[in-house]
């Protein structure tokens, strides 16, 4: 019988904040002669909250109570009941991920929002939820063509290419629609540091202070505009376009993508200026109509997305979980599992050089937490019985720092043999020590993994796979 989970998701961004509530309807897809394979099937989001603009206190401040209240709030109106959630994420996204009480602000807002709610930040993770949650049945029936959604908000802009609707990468640059603000005097009341530099660099006369105007203000959208068309291939980028990434730029591809479009400034795209050209207090107007005017438009194809201003909130209610597979082993007493770091190993490697690297990331973990729970995660081993058992032995040694003090020990793996390791770590290791051990998850390290409580008649596990970088 197919079970539905209830996930919410929460988003605070540069520009704006909200929340979905989304129902996945999860089953086992597989036949009455083959193993169970346990899917999501379908997602459907039930609820949406009004977007709001992000509180802050200043420049530099969330206002954590303001966002507590405004969460509480939505929980009420969609009669949300936090012990039915069996998973989540907030994601602090842009700008805010670089306020000085972030990293409190989502970990906090994560405890209150539900035990299984997760706490996620980074520019990479945000390119992947924005694609997904713009349109992911695009992203399925796109064929051989290659899509990068470029998600436009207040503080970055985030690029994710899609091959068959997997992300192959990401890239975030530092452009926006309020990193310039005005009051409603249209007197400029900030101007973010990279593009103060730029407006220096190119001699633009714009300064805080300033009364300015549509016309005055467009050499420094064209400048705005010439990163993103840069970042996604359709011109050579200029030498100072490096000043403007936040992580990293797109790797070089040959075959022209289609192009979609997310996030606050893409549902400026198609508007006529109104009288008044900073409705929002900032240029995000101004730099949709850019965008519209440029090589992304006139050079790629453009294809219209479900979601736009919301496509974050959306990844990250209802595409950032996935499901373990079927084969697994796990003691229940172990689980939830949140914020486990993660240390991968490939098994490629010789196993000296496997050890090394296990040792070394161990001792960091251990440094600031002698009690940090770790997940293990072990990429393309070979799916043999002798093969696993060598593995098997390999852990039981590299993992005795944790294993001395009782902890977990979380093994998850590509290949669909978790339930074999997971017996063969049972016999080397005490009666009844906690294991929780699955598989048809990927995972690198510098990852952190939540795992929920099993699912579907304990045929699998819910986990979400994230980034927890604060800038």
């Amino acid at each position: 019988m197919p079970e539905t989970l209830q996930t919410v998701g929460i988003d605070i961004g540069t520009s704006t904040t909200s929340l979905i509530l989304a129902e996945l309807t999860i089953k086992n897809t597989a036949n009455a002669f083959t193993l169970p394979h346990i899917a999501i099937s379908q997602k459907r989001i039930v609820y949406r909250s009004p977007v709001i603009f992000t509180p802050l206190l200043s420049a530099t401040t969330i206002d954590e109570q303001g966002i507590q209240e405004f969460v509480t709030a939505q929980y009420v109106t969609a009669g949300i009941d936090k012990q039915r959630l069996k998973m989540g994420a907030v994601i602090l996204t842009g700008e805010t991920a670089r306020k000085q009480n972030a990293d409190r602000v989502v970990h906090a807002l994560s405890e209150a929002a539900g035990d299984f709610v997760c706490a996620t930040a980074g520019p990479g993770l945000e390119s992947v939820l924005a694609g997904k949650g713009a349109d992911q049945t695009l992203l399925q029936r796109a064929g051989s063509r290659d899509v990068i959604n470029i998600d436009i908000g207040g503080g970055t802009s985030n690029l994710a290419r899609f091959h068959d609707g997997q992300c192959v990468d990401t890239a975030c640059f530092d452009i926006g629609g309020r990193l310039i603000r005005v009051d409603s005097a249209h007197r400029v009341t900030y101007i973010a540091p990279k593009i103060k530099h730029l407006i220096e660099r190119t001699r633009l006369n714009i300064q805080e202070g300033d009364l300015v105007t549509v016309e005055s203000l467009q050499p420094l959208i064209g400048k705005m505009v010439t990163v993103l068309e840069a970042s996604a291939g359709a011109i050579e980028a200029p030498e100072w376009v490096s000043d403007f990434i936040t992580d990293k730029p797109l790797r070089p591809f040959h075959k022209r993508p289609l192009l979609t479009f997310s996030g606050g400034v893409a549902d400026c795209l198609d508007d006529a200026l109104p009288a008044d050209a900073f409705p929002y207090g900032d240029i995000g107007l101004l730099l949709g109509q850019g965008v519209k005017r440029s090589r992304l438009f006139s050079d790629f194809q453009v294809v219209p997305t479900t979601e736009t201003i919301q496509a974050t909130v959306v990844g990250a209610g209802s595409q950032s979980m996935m499901v373990s597979g079927s084969t697994i082993t796990y003691d229940h007493d172990a689980l939830p599992l949140k914020n486990v770091p993660v240390i991968a190993i490939d098994g490629s490697w010789n196993r000296e050089h496997c050890t090394a690297i296990a040792t070394r990331q161990l001792a960091l973990l251990q440094e600031t937490d002698a009690q940090q729970k770790v997940g293990w995660a072990l990429n393309g081993i070979t799916p043999t019985f002798e093969a696993v058992g060598g593995w098997c032995d390999w852990l039981v040694t590299v993992a005795q720092p944790l294993i001395a003090q009782g902890l977990p020990l979380i093994v998850m793996i590509q290949e669909n043999v978790a339930q074999v390791m997971g017996n063969g770590l049972r016999s080397r290791l005490p009666a009844g020590y906690p294991i929780v051990c699955f598989d048809s998850v990927p995972a690198i390290t510098g990852d952190y993994v939540d795992v929920g409580e099993p699912v579907a008649s304990g045929r699998t596990l819910p986990v979400v796979v994230k980034t927890l970088v604060f800038q």
